[in-house]
């Protein structure tokens, strides 16, 4: 039998509620958002600020909170990533405050960490005792960030494409009609608020979160499909490790699904307006990064991609022949059609 979620705790000013019964913690988290959360919290038996994802750097933070009988991630993607991590190996239980909108890093079970140049999953971490959304705490984040967020849905338009070429291949996936079609639908639904997020509505940041909430259950139900991260996130992976620069995740992902939804033949135009309406970056200059950069990465991809349990586009350039030459056009062309898009304000 799975093991349920909890039901995400919403509200302006939940925080110090929601936390009042904590006892035993230590907290996991950055500057930033624990400059916001710490009055509200009770006193922790350890806070830990995480540096980085790196295997060796979470098997030396274990000694910190050994003893504490709940780990909670305050924060974002890092934050929770190592949260999990910390929460599976020391055996804790898992709580997650969300500060901003721009990841669904707490919905699922899965840590993603790495080993010298490989990503590697720490799969079956705690289901989280709570997950707590405080909307003042959630409103002070950049709006750039909580904009970026939004990716974490649109990412299904190229996902569920490489989860069916996935299908259709013979692959193990977990297929399933009922849940590429509702993925779809909030798709769909995310056209209808985008321009919500991209004028920095709070109520359109707390959909994106509570979509992530409902997508959650597929990620554990699901595990091998692919109905919300392929191959665009597999290329915002590449440019975030291989790039040399610290990425706002979501924006990374937008550029992926851009370009891998015209080398798809995916309708990138779908995706673009939803991109243009929410107000989220996405040109490499956007994101601190050149063209160059992202040609190397994307002709390395088939490569970095074998680091990555998953069936996409990539793996077909990878197994075909002439599968490099078919990709180098391919790329050349989406390049073409993204500058050709030109900035959002």
């Amino acid at each position: 039998m799975t093991t349920p979620w909890p039901a995400l705790e919403k509200g302006s000013g939940i925080l110090k509620s929601a936390a009042s019964a904590w006892h035993d913690f230590a907290v996991v988290t950055t500057l930033s958002p624990w400059a916001l959360v710490k009055a509200e919290l009770p006193e922790p038996h350890a806070v830990i600020l995480a540096p980085n994802l790196k295997r060796e750097t979470l098997e030396s933070l274990r000694e910190r909170v050994r003893g504490a009988s709940m780990i909670v991630g305050v924060g974002s993607g890092l934050s929770m990533d190592t949260a999990k991590y910390l929460a599976k190996t020391e055996n804790a239980a898992l709580a997650q405050v969300l500060t901003t909108s721009s990841n669904n890093a707490c919905f699922t079970r899965t840590a993603w960490t790495f080993e010298g140049s490989a990503r590697i999953p720490e799969r079956e971490v705690p289901i989280p005792r709570q997950l707590i959304l405080d909307y003042r705490i959630l409103m002070h984040a950049p709006a750039r960030m909580n904009q970026a967020g939004a990716a974490e849905i649109l990412c299904s338009h190229t996902s569920l494409f490489d989860w069916r070429i996935a299908h259709e291949a013979g692959v193990d996936v977990q297929w399933d009609e009922e849940l590429y079609r509702s993925t779809q639908d909030e798709l769909d639904r995310l056209d209808d608020y985008a321009p919500a997020i991209g004028a920095g509505e709070c109520n359109a940041f707390v959909e994106i979160i509570e979509v992530g909430a409902k997508f959650a259950r597929g990620f554990t139900t699901h595990p091998k499909a692919r109905f919300n991260s392929g191959s665009e996130h597999i290329l915002a992976w590449a440019l975030e490790q291989q790039s040399g620069r610290r990425l706002i995740h979501g924006e990374a992902v937008n550029l992926g699904i851009l370009l891998m939804a015209h080398i798809q033949g995916n309708n990138p135009g779908r995706a673009a307006d939803v991109i243009r309406a929410a107000k989220m970056r996405f040109q490499p200059e956007q994101l601190g990064i050149t063209w160059p950069i992202v040609e190397g990465i994307v002709m390395r991809l088939p490569e970095f991609a074998r680091n990555v349990p998953w069936h996409t586009i990539v793996t077909e350039f990878d197994r075909r022949e002439g599968g490099r030459r078919d990709l180098a056009s391919r790329f050349a062309a989406a390049r073409d059609y993204v500058e050709r898009l030109g900035l959002v304000n």
